[in-house]
C-alpha cells in the first residue's frame, strides 16, 4: 500500500501533525492532553493491529473489537494474548454494538465501508458520553473511486512524469467491477465527513491528501520493484506535487484524520432524525432497484471505456497514454 512506505508515513505524520516524527496516535495523544481512555470500540478492527497498538502506548485501558469477517476476527484474538481486548463478529451496519460504557470510539479505515452511515454515526452519538471522544482516520474520497476529471488527468500528467520502468497502469475504476468484487470498498466514502459533521463536534480536522499519490502508487509493482534510490527520488516528486494538488484544492483530500466529540442535542431532532432514516432507506432501496448503484458514471468512466470497447486500436492508444 502506498501510505506504509517510511518516506510516505512520515510525509503523512507531517500533514496530521505537523511533525513527520509524530504519527496520528501521538498527536492524538497531545491532543487529549495525555489522557487515558477506559474502554474503546473499534470498528471493523480486521486483524486487530489497531488496538494493540493504542493499549501498547497506554492509550486505553481496554477494548472491544468488532468486524464482519471471522477469520481476521480469530488472527486478532490469536494476537491480542492476554491483552485486555474483546472481539465480537457482526456486520457494522446494523449498529448493534455489543458490551457498551465506551469513551472512546476508532474508526481506522473502517467507515468507507459501511452502507448505513447515518444509522451508525447516530449510534455511535448515543453511545458515547458527552465528554468522550471519536477518532478517525479514513479514506473519505469519491465513492467507489469514481475520480473527477480534474482529478484524474492530473495523475495521469504526473504518472508520465516517471521513467516508464516506473510508471502506473493508469485504468480507471470500473464501476460495475467494484461494486461485484467487494460491494462494501468506498461504498459512501463521500459522506463519512458529512456524517461526522452531522452527529458530532469537529475539533481536530486535518486533510492528508493522496488525490494523486494514492493513484500513481497504489498497486503500482513497477515502482515498488524499482532501485531503493529512484524510489527515494520519484517519492519526493509524488508528494510534492501530492502537496501542492492539496494546496491548491483542499476539497480534494482523500484521507482525513478527524478527532470529534459527541453533539448529543443533534439526537434531540426526532422530526429530523425521522427525515434522515427515511433518506437513508430510500437510498438503500433505490440503488437496489437500480442493480446496486448509487450514482450515475462519471463523464470520465463513460468516455474511458467506451473508447475501451470500440476497438483495438483505439484501446491500445489509450492504454499507452494511460501508461
Amino acid at each position: 500500500m502506498w501510505c506504509y512506505h517510511d518516506y510516505v508515513a512520515r510525509e503523512l505524520n507531517r500533514r496530521i501533525s505537523g511533525d513527520p516524527d509524530v504519527p496520528w496516535t501521538e498527536h492524538f495523544r497531545r491532543r487529549v492532553s495525555g489522557r487515558v481512555f477506559r474502554k474503546a470500540l473499534i470498528l471493523n478492527c480486521g486483524n486487530g493491529w489497531v488496538e494493540r497498538d493504542l493499549l501498547q502506548r497506554g492509550l486505553i485501558a481496554e477494548a472491544v473489537g468488532v468486524d464482519y469477517a471471522e477469520p481476521l476476527l480469530q488472527q486478532a484474538r490469536a494476537a491480542a494474548g492476554d491483552l485486555p481486548v474483546r472481539y465480537y463478529q457482526l456486520d457494522t451496519n446494523t449498529a448493534a454494538f455489543p458490551e457498551g460504557d465506551y469513551d472512546l470510539v476508532v474508526n481506522f479505515a473502517a467507515a468507507h465501508h459501511i452502507t448505513y452511515l447515518d444509522r451508525v454515526f447516530r449510534e455511535l452519538c448515543k453511545l458515547l458520553p458527552a465528554d468522550g471522544y471519536f477518532v478517525s482516520y479514513d479514506y473519505v474520497g469519491p465513492h467507489r473511486n469514481q475520480y473527477g476529471t480534474r482529478q484524474w488527468l492530473a495523475a495521469l500528467s504526473l504518472n508520465r512524469r516517471l521513467p516508464p520502468h516506473m510508471r502506473q497502469v493508469m485504468r480507471y475504476p470500473h464501476l460495475l467491477t467494484m461494486k461485484l468484487v467487494d460491494p462494501s470498498e468506498a461504498v459512501h466514502s463521500e459522506l463519512v465527513v458529512p456524517m461526522t459533521r452531522r452527529y458530532f463536534h469537529i475539533v481536530d480536522h486535518q486533510h492528508m491528501g493522496g488525490a494523486l499519490a494514492y493513484l500513481v502508487l497504489t498497486h503500482n509493482d513497477r515502482f515498488w520493484n524499482a532501485k531503493p534510490e529512484e524510489q527515494a527520488r520519484w517519492l519526493k516528486v509524488i508528494m510534492d506535487a501530492d502537496a501542492d494538488y492539496l494546496r491548491r484544492y483542499p476539497d480534494s483530500s482523500m484521507f482525513d484524520y478527524i478527532l470529534a466529540r459527541p453533539n448529543k442535542r443533534s439526537l434531540e431532532q426526532t422530526t429530523q432524525l425521522d427525515a434522515w432514516t427515511r433518506e437513508e432507506e430510500e437510498r438503500e432501496a433505490t440503488a437496489q432497484r437500480n442493480n446496486g448503484l448509487y450514482y450515475r458514471q462519471t463523464l470520465y468512466a463513460v468516455i474511458f471505456y467506451r473508447l475501451m470497447s470500440t476497438g483495438g486500436a483505439i484501446k491500445r492508444r489509450l492504454m499507452r497514454r494511460n501508461q
